[in-house]
């Protein structure tokens, strides 16, 4: 059965049945998207003292890449990415902070699957906690894309979940962005998820991923063919495929 037919899930839904596989897949190959964490990284100066909010941040994966010395908070809205993480329990609407108290706020690939009424919520609570001049950045798939492609369609048929993920648009910035939360950047950014040189270890990585438990490898393996160009690349010596994010960046006024 496919439960988006009835409901939307929410991301705390999803992933407190799929959380587990989705860490399994980050352990699998842990460095597979280097090259999209890098990019959520280089939106911002970091430097060191600085506090960095990591929401939601899954396995606690955002910290790997952070060599300044900075305070990170993780924090989660799924129970089971809360304990693999070791992440501190959250809602969209209520983040556990003090005003003015963060510099940077992350959040990477999950806000497709955030309800609207929680995405106000949660933009208001940003600008209430960050200090002025903090950013929040929010990393997503945008529209009409072929990750955007892959997952409502492919994944959608073949993830007993479904995917509907309500993803980027041109208008994203205009949408959220306020005289007190303004838009401060924007941008698309192509790169690829880098596996390894078996290709049986590279597409277990992407079902286990994106919860593909209603397709066999070659199933799997023609799509991203197709839809991914998934190939063997001679300068990464790996498997990849090609990915793509929206990188939108929100500044809090003086």
């Amino acid at each position: 059965m496919n439960l988006y037919e009835n409901n939307n899930l929410k991301y705390s839904e999803i992933f407190d049945q799929r959380g587990s596989d989705y860490h399994n897949a980050m352990s699998l190959i842990p460095s597979a998207r280097d090259y999209e964490f890098n990019s959520l990284l280089n939106q911002v100066t970091i430097e060191d003292g600085m506090t960095i909010i990591d929401i939601p941040s899954g396995g606690n994966y955002v910290s790997r890449y952070l060599k300044n010395k900075v305070n990170v908070i993780p924090l989660e809205t799924s129970e089971v990415f809360a304990k693999l993480g070791n992440s501190q329990m959250c809602s969209w609407s209520a983040l556990p902070l003090e005003n003015n108290s963060a510099d940077i706020i992350f959040c990477c690939a999950a806000f497709h699957h955030v309800e609207e009424i929680d995405r106000r919520k949660f933009i208001n609570e940003a600008h209430r906690i960050l200090k002025t001049n903090g950013k929040l950045v929010i990393a997503d798939v945008k529209v009409n894309t072929a990750a955007a492609r892959f997952l409502n369609e492919f994944v959608n048929t073949y993830n007993s979940l479904g995917h509907i993920g309500d993803f980027m648009d041109d208008k994203f910035s205009n949408i959220y962005a306020s005289k007190e939360m303004k838009s401060y950047a924007s941008n698309f950014i192509y790169f690829t998820w880098v596996f390894s040189d078996d290709i049986e270890e590279s597409i277990q990585y992407l079902k286990l991923m994106f919860g593909i438990d209603k397709a066999d490898f070659k199933t799997i393996l023609e799509e991203v063919k197709k839809t991914l160009n998934f190939s063997k690349r001679l300068e990464e010596e790996a498997y990849c495929i090609d990915w793509a994010l929206n990188y939108e960046v929100f500044s809090k006024a003086e």
